[in-house]
């Protein structure tokens, strides 16, 4: 495949590049905590940083090809990656909330546009199963956000279970380890509940509650319109 060829295909499927960000900060933000072992200093909000800037440039991609606006959303997102690079250099504790609400409010906005472009389609595409899929990770990324605010503004809302042998995570601060609570996120999002990560306060109860509800409710909803649109599309094809 030629380089243009490459662009393109990105081009083409701006929902597959958001899912493909998505599932790597699903899948490496559990074990962000590493770093601090590797890298001295490389630790709290900045642990996320790679992930969160290649999950924001996804975004602005997406807001690209499916929303009108382009310079007023590539500006916002121009924001929120100056917002976490200036993270990255700012360590100060203050900072942290800045970072989230911005980052919360972004990714919210994505969001609503995943979802309206999912529902307007009249055919299911391969990048719309993409976008339906990223629906549901974006939601398990905008909960750990928002777990991660929480424990900032309300300290000791999360903790680790007493049961675990793992003498890393007893000793844990979600401030300085935030991908641990993006994990507990997606556990939630999909009633999984390992019991390792506990809500310990009655905010973080009554959010985790939330974010499990909802991940069924987006299952349920996700499963019936696109098996609705792909009946539709077959027995229009029949006629």
């Amino acid at each position: 495949m030629t380089k243009q060829g490459f662009w393109n295909t990105i081009s083409r499927h701006p929902f597959g590049v958001l899912l493909l960000a998505l599932f790597l900060m699903l899948v490496l933000a559990p074990s962000t905590s590493l770093f601090g072992k590797w890298l001295p200093n490389f630790h709290g909000m900045v642990t996320l940083a790679p992930l969160s800037l290649f999950v924001i440039g996804a975004s602005m991609l997406t807001l690209w090809k499916r929303a009108n606006h382009h310079a007023r959303h590539m500006f916002a997102g121009a924001v929120v990656l100056i917002v976490l690079v200036l993270g990255s250099v700012i360590t100060h504790h203050k900072w942290i909330p800045v970072q989230l609400i911005i980052q919360i409010l972004f990714l919210g906005y994505v969001l609503g546009i995943v979802v309206r472009s999912v529902f307007k389609a009249k055919i299911v595409t391969s990048d719309i199963l993409c976008g339906a899929v990223a629906v549901y990770l974006l939601v398990g990324v905008l909960a750990g956000l928002m777990f991660v605010l929480i424990e900032y503004y309300a300290p000791g809302s999360f903790r680790v279970s007493n049961w675990t042998t793992d003498a890393a995570a007893q000793q844990a601060s979600f401030i300085e380890d935030p991908g641990w609570l993006v994990y507990f996120s997606f556990v939630t999002l999909t009633t999984v509940g390992y019991g390792d990560v506990l809500p310990a306060s009655a905010v973080a109860r009554s959010a985790s509650v939330l974010v499990a509800v909802i991940g069924q409710v987006i299952l349920m909803v996700q499963i019936a319109r696109l098996v609705g649109m792909h009946v539709a599309q077959e027995t229009d094809s029949r006629k």
